[in-house]
């Protein structure tokens, strides 16, 4: 039995509350959400926050899940996992493959080929004035796992996003490694059509980019944040001082640093003039966690003026 499973999240906002309201919701298969909390406190109490339950067995083999977004103007929406996704590994048995085999190259090829990959694909419409946080637990990849995962984001001119993905190869807890396998993952990010963000990866369990130190350099942990903000932006000192994108994104990046040399935040951060990137390589998916997570608090103040707020799932 396969998931081919779908959901469908769309929000707007109420001008006389400034409540998001998560006014369409649909699904097919195993892929729901529980229902919409508002914890935040006082003068962001509007905003909203998801819980999407991916399917109860993982996702493996022919799944097939697709997730849509849509946020209208002026919505804020905070949409989370409440635990780690698992990507497992073919129900069949596969003869392993090592560097020391002379064909691995060839064999590899093959059995991607023959290989069933499971699917996830993301499509999130932003419009203006709107803010979503994409913000899933980590992702574990079990051996011989074949994943492909897309994420799309399309935003209008002022439209915000938060997104982040950890990836977990192998279960280091019971000496597995992601010694078999393929690992496909592409984010995609445009404004008005304009690409702002191309982000890939597509990689045979055996190749050289897990041991090389371009690569991830025999670490098992990867980690990716971008933040990108409205094209229209505020010295949020300086009220009504339009700056450059550069500029503005040159002055988070300053104040991000600080804090990561402060706390010693084991995460790198710069930034392509559209929007700021943080990424973590290691073996600790807590420490990850909790590096970009002080970098979204920062943001959100910075940028949203939001007081900090953890969501609770997050610690349980």
């Amino acid at each position: 039995m396969t998931w081919q499973s779908s959901l469908q999240l769309h929000f707007d906002s109420a001008a006389h509350t400034a409540k998001t309201r998560l006014y369409h919701r649909a699904h097919t298969g195993a892929l729901v959400v529980q229902r919409p909390l508002y914890p935040e406190p006082d003068q962001q109490a509007g905003i909203c926050h998801i819980y999407v339950l991916y399917p109860p067995a993982g996702i493996a083999d022919d799944d097939r899940l697709t997730l849509d977004f849509k946020l209208q103007s002026n919505s804020h929406a905070v949409i989370t996992t409440p635990g780690a996704g698992k990507w497992y590994g073919q129900r069949e048995s596969r003869r392993p493959i090592t560097s020391s085999d002379s064909s691995a190259a060839t064999d590899l090829s093959q059995e991607v080929n023959d290989n069933i990959s499971a699917e996830q694909h993301i499509d999130a419409h932003i419009d203006d004035d709107a803010i979503l946080e994409w913000l899933p637990q980590e992702s574990i990849y079990y051996d011989h796992s074949v994943s492909t995962a897309n994420n799309r984001f399309y935003l209008a001119k002022t439209a915000s996003l938060i997104t982040w993905d950890i990836a977990v190869f192998g279960r280091q807890a019971y000496q597995e490694t992601f010694a078999n396998g393929h690992y496909t993952n592409h984010l995609e990010v445009r404004r008005d059509g304009e690409l702002l963000v191309s982000d890939h990866t597509s990689q045979p369990a055996n190749s050289r980019w897990f041991v090389s130190p371009l690569g991830l350099d025999n670490q098992h942990i990867h980690g990716t944040l971008w933040a990108i903000p409205s094209a229209d932006v505020i010295d949020p000192d300086l009220q009504n001082n339009p700056l450059q994108l550069g500029q503005f994104l040159d002055k988070t990046l300053t104040e991000i640093r600080s804090v990561v040399d402060s706390q010693k935040l084991p995460i790198q951060c710069t930034h392509n003039y559209q929007g700021i990137n943080c990424r973590y390589l290691g073996t600790d998916v807590r420490a990850c966690f909790e590096a970009f997570y002080q970098v979204r608090e920062l943001i959100r103040e910075r940028w949203f003026k939001i007081e900090p707020h953890r969501p609770r799932i997050w610690d349980t």
